[in-house]
């Protein structure tokens, strides 16, 4: 089970949060592990601790939900050794190679090929969904290559992303491209990318829709090539939602009011505003982002993995 911390002084409840010292909150850091803050004079700082969730895909998102279930980060752990997954040197620097040992039937139960640490997020986890779970929209066909010929796909790849490599029990290979604040799974048939004989990559995209919509598809796809940049980051509307839900959720297990929810994510100023004039538009509001990050995390993450809410690989 995660400790929790507690502040070593009691914080005068009558003493604002403006300017002053807020309680401790606790929050998932870059989901690493429950953290205190002891000294956040402003609780809208905490809203840039999920900046990392900007570009994420559907499939990242289902994960974050998912991974703060209490029963689920128990069997993580109940799961973890080496009887099941193994891991196993790797020819070259940003690539892990995995095996799993035999299928685990309480992983699948969640739609994972296996448990990831729970305490990774999104972006860091060695996460696979089940085919069944999380059918791709981009997939390789591994196939011989000429000597001396390129392949750009692998190229670029080894170059600018961190790449974990999954052989399943049945042989069967999937790998997951991590680059600037994104990460895609995808499945990969025909020869192994394990041969040390010359081999290349043919990128399929499922569907039957027009040529524009592949194009498009790919062309996200291709943001994990990307090189990572510190600036600001751009929020789409659906992104941006399902961070508030997860902030919510994860202020009510620190045990921040409403009020203190709508903070973190509009600021003191506009908050105290709106209670002045009396207005519940904010605090009804994260009742609402509350309600959807218990439905996602309770398993409506499946909905995410759905082809008719998955969209594209990424966040537009």
């Amino acid at each position: 089970m995660n400790k929790v911390f507690t502040p070593e002084a009691k914080v005068d409840q009558n003493i604002t949060l403006q300017g002053k010292l807020a309680r401790c909150l606790l929050f998932h850091q870059h989901g690493r592990r429950l953290m205190r803050f002891l000294e956040t004079r402003q609780l809208g700082d905490v809203a840039r601790k999920y900046d990392y969730t900007c570009k994420l895909g559907a499939d990242r998102w289902a994960w974050e939900f998912c991974r703060r279930d209490p029963e689920l980060r128990d069997k993580a752990r109940f799961f973890s050794s080496g009887d099941y997954i193994s891991e196993r040197p790797a020819p070259c620097p940003g690539l892990t190679l995995l095996k799993l040992r035999k299928p685990i039937a309480e992983a699948e139960a969640y739609g994972l090929c296996f448990f990831p640490d729970p305490d990774d997020h999104a972006i860091d986890a060695d996460l696979f969904w089940s085919a069944e779970q999380y059918p791709r929209d981009i997939s390789v066909h591994v196939v011989d290559a000429v000597p001396g010929e390129v392949d750009e796909y692998q190229m670029l790849a080894l170059q600018r992303c961190r790449i974990t490599h999954l052989t399943s029990h049945d042989g069967s290979e999937q790998f997951v491209l991590r680059g600037a604040r994104c990460a895609i799974q995808i499945m990969a048939h025909g020869i192994s990318l394990l041969s040390p004989q010359p081999h290349k990559m043919v990128v399929t995209i499922a569907g039957s829709e027009c040529i524009d919509t592949k194009t498009d598809v790919l062309k996200k796809a291709r943001q994990v090539y990307d090189r990572c940049e510190d600036s600001s980051p751009q929020w789409a509307r659906t992104g941006r939602s399902l961070r508030d839900a997860l902030i919510c959720l994860d202020a009510k297990e620190a045990g921040l009011s409403y009020w203190e929810m709508a903070e973190i994510i509009f600021g003191y100023e506009l908050v105290e505003a709106n209670r002045n004039r009396g207005s519940r538009a904010l605090k009804d509001a994260m009742r609402r982002n509350l309600l959807r990050g218990e439905t996602l995390r309770g398993g409506g993450y499946r909905e995410l993995l759905q082809p008719k809410t998955r969209g594209s690989l990424l966040a537009a």
